[in-house]
């Protein structure tokens, strides 16, 4: 096995990981909030960023129009395998997702001062949920358009106040205000996207165009969330704690 290969194996096993950590945390009625994993690599210095198993979902509810059919289930004595099809409605196409889950898992052991001492396996009690969520997750990715998929790591790792992959488009610079000086907004100011898009343009006056590259979609009709939702999603990025924006001279 070469090196390039063993990093991307290595990367796949901590990424199914994480996730199965988070599933269990969903089932112990945890609010999850992590919608990417950062890795870095001590040996190539590289960094790369995967979206989470509650990122993917979110990224599919952002994406909408996708239908998952009912899990094909092959159970056997020692694994688990399920597969699952997931059709993008609007362009009418479909691909396959699965995962393959042992029924067992490597548990550490400890001796009386806490020290590790080896491990063994033990029967997973959670390996169906864990195997449905993985199929999920793999579908969802299939079928979305790779550039929206990079378009939404971008979007959850400004919302997270780290540094994206590709620039977001930036307001320009003129004439410093501060966020506490721009008006307060409820949901009945923001009732539609042509209302979003008025309040984007005098707020932190990017353009149309801007505004839905930065929710993650190609164009308008692509968006099909709440023009009130958009905003909020819009005010975490243009608008962070410390904030300083530009003012257009009249």
């Amino acid at each position: 096995m070469d090196e390039v290969t063993s990093i991307m194996l290595n990367q796949i096993k901590e990424i199914d990981q994480r996730d199965e950590q988070q599933i269990l945390a969903e089932l112990a009625g945890e609010t999850i909030d992590e919608y990417i994993y950062e890795i870095f690599d001590k040996k190539t210095k590289k960094r790369t960023v995967k979206l989470s198993w509650i990122g993917t979902r979110e990224m599919g509810r952002a994406k909408g129009n996708i239908a998952l059919s009912n899990p094909i289930i092959n159970d056997n004595d020692g694994y688990i395998r399920i597969v699952v099809r997931g059709t993008d409605l609007k362009r009418n196409f479909s691909v396959f997702g699965g995962c393959h889950q042992p029924k067992q898992q490597k548990v550490k052991i400890y001796d009386e001062s806490g020290t590790e001492i080896g491990s063994q396996l033990q029967d997973d009690p959670h390996y169906f949920t864990k195997a449905l969520s993985k199929a999920q997750r793999n579908v969802i990715q299939a079928v979305i358009p790779a550039n929206f998929m990079a378009r939404m790591v971008d979007r959850f790792l400004v919302m997270t106040g780290k540094e994206p992959l590709k620039q977001l488009p930036k307001p320009k610079n003129e004439r410093p205000r501060l966020a506490k000086d721009l008006p307060d907004l409820k949901p009945e100011d923001i009732s539609d996207l042509s209302t979003l898009e008025r309040t984007a343009f005098n707020r932190w006056h990017i353009q149309p165009a801007e505004v839905y590259r930065a929710l993650g979609y190609s164009k308008r009709i692509d968006c099909n969330e709440p023009a009130w939702e958009c905003y909020l999603k819009l005010k975490a990025v243009y608008e962070p704690e410390g904030f300083i924006q530009s003012k257009v001279e009249p």
